[in-house]
């Protein structure tokens, strides 16, 4: 009996080399892989919304009022650098900022957002050199990498796109930590050249300007460069974190949240909600599919998954740390998941997949390459599917909310706002006075002025 399933196995693996080693078939592949993020850029580029919104308003506008006003470079500099938002200093956001404010003198932000989605893109290559099977033919990999390709450009993070402060902040910080770690692992092993080394520290210190969970990245740093006995370049990647470190202190404010016994509680759920909430984005299943994430990820450390990929482990263990830090400062609010995590989420679902791929194969005839490869499609189209439906609902309904806002403005500055969402209204009620301000000023500084009716689709 064994045998002839031995021999079953085989007769499927050549059909299946057979198949995929079909000329046409790398077009369609190609097709298929590229399909999810046309679809992803076609939907943001439908729902863009021109015109700020919440956060844009003390990140961006506030931000540029007083930037534009300062009168030396040393005050613009520390401006950039330090100027905090919420928790976060956003040193790569406010450079961004700085930079189309002395090409251009004015706000664009139709293109803020549409960089900050572009990001998507180097992202997906890194994760294409990450997760790509080296031994197999391009048909093959193309067909392995499809799952990948659906599941992240399915927009289950609709809400950190199209808002253009945290485009430049959630989307480029996991480009620039993906970028460090693969810069450590050339052909994936972990023999660095200098100028791989300081490109890393330099990623790392990018990371490290765009978002507090970019500094992570230095213990994870440190258990590779300590775990190979590389103790001087470990001194190098430490000192890569030394000037976002210094920015990050200067005049920091910390944010004081409540505490109550439950929120040792809650914090342990919204870590595991955190995990699971790009496939599930309600919170109980979504904790329970990060307990089963967690024991995936487990079952690859036994495994030493971190020899076979270190790139794709070692991302996954930042991942795992931003979840952490995310739990302990946001879970203390209760139980509450959101989409704008969900990037996060959907980056252990490819870890996760990208493991089982080479472990299930291996153990067991049921889990045979070809049939998991296409499950493992089917699923993952499922998913995308749902999740851009979703999010083309969502953001048109962002959009119409904005821009009716934006037009009440319009008629009336003095007396209105344009700010109309009720939801945050009743959390934060003088948000409507601070979003008309920050709008008014910015307009008659002449860093900012309202897209005509006419250029809005």
């Amino acid at each position: 009996m064994p045998s002839q399933e031995a021999g079953q196995g085989r007769e499927t693996r050549h059909v299946f080399e057979t198949v995929t080693a079909w000329p046409g078939m790398t077009f369609l592949l190609i097709f298929a892989v590229l399909l999810p993020p046309i679809v992803a850029f076609g939907i943001l580029y439908r729902q863009e919304l021109p015109v700020p919104y919440q956060d844009d308003y003390a990140v961006v506008l506030a931000f540029a009022t007083d930037y534009d006003q300062s009168p030396t470079l040393k005050s613009k500099l520390l401006h950039v650098a330090t100027d905090q938002a919420n928790e976060y200093k956003l040193g790569f956001e406010h450079s961004i900022l700085a930079a189309e404010l002395a090409i251009n003198h004015h706000l664009n932000f139709a293109f803020l957002t549409g960089l900050g989605n572009l990001f998507l893109l180097p992202i997906g290559y890194l994760l294409w050199l990450t997760y790509q099977e080296d031994q197999k033919n391009l048909n093959q990999r193309l067909l392995a990498f499809l799952p990948i390709s659906l599941l992240f450009f399915s927009l289950a993070y609709w809400e950190n796109l199209n808002w253009a402060t945290t485009d430049l902040q959630n989307i480029p910080i996991v480009c620039f930590s993906l970028l460090a770690i693969y810069l450590l692992f050339p052909r994936r092993r972990f023999a660095p050249t200098l100028a791989h080394l300081l490109l890393a520290c330099l990623a790392a210190a990018l990371a490290a300007f765009t978002s507090a969970n970019g500094f992570m990245l230095g213990p994870v740093g440190l258990l590779i460069f300590l775990g190979h006995r590389a103790y001087a370049k470990a001194l190098v990647w430490c000192a890569s974190f030394v000037a976002p470190l210094a920015a990050y202190l200067y005049h920091y404010t910390p944010m004081v949240h409540a505490t109550h016994p439950a929120f040792y509680i809650t914090r342990p759920l919204f870590f595991l909600a955190f995990l699971g909430c790009g496939a599930l984005p309600l919170r109980w299943p979504a904790a329970l599919l990060g307990i089963v994430i967690l024991a995936v990820f487990w079952l690859a450390v036994r495994s030493r998954f971190d020899r076979t990929n270190p790139v794709g482990f070692y991302f996954t263990v930042w991942v795992l740390t931003t979840a952490a830090l995310v739990a302990w400062v946001r879970g203390a609010a209760g139980f509450f998941i959101g989409s704008r995590y969900s990037i996060y989420s959907v980056l252990m679902l490819i870890f996760c997949y990208s493991f089982l791929a080479q472990y299930l194969p291996a153990r067991s005839a049921i889990f045979e390459r070809k049939r998991f490869y296409v499950t493992s499609s089917v699923l993952a189209l499922l998913l995308c599917l749902a999740a851009d439906v979703y999010a083309y609902s969502k953001l048109a309904e962002r959009r119409r909310m904005v821009l009716t806002g934006i037009e009440l403005y319009r008629a009336d500055p003095v007396a209105n706002s344009p700010t109309i969402d009720q939801n945050l209204l009743r959390v934060f009620p003088e948000e409507r006075g601070y979003e008309q301000r920050a709008l008014t000023n910015a307009i008659q500084e002449h860093i900012y002025s309202l897209p005509p009716k006419q250029e809005i689709r």
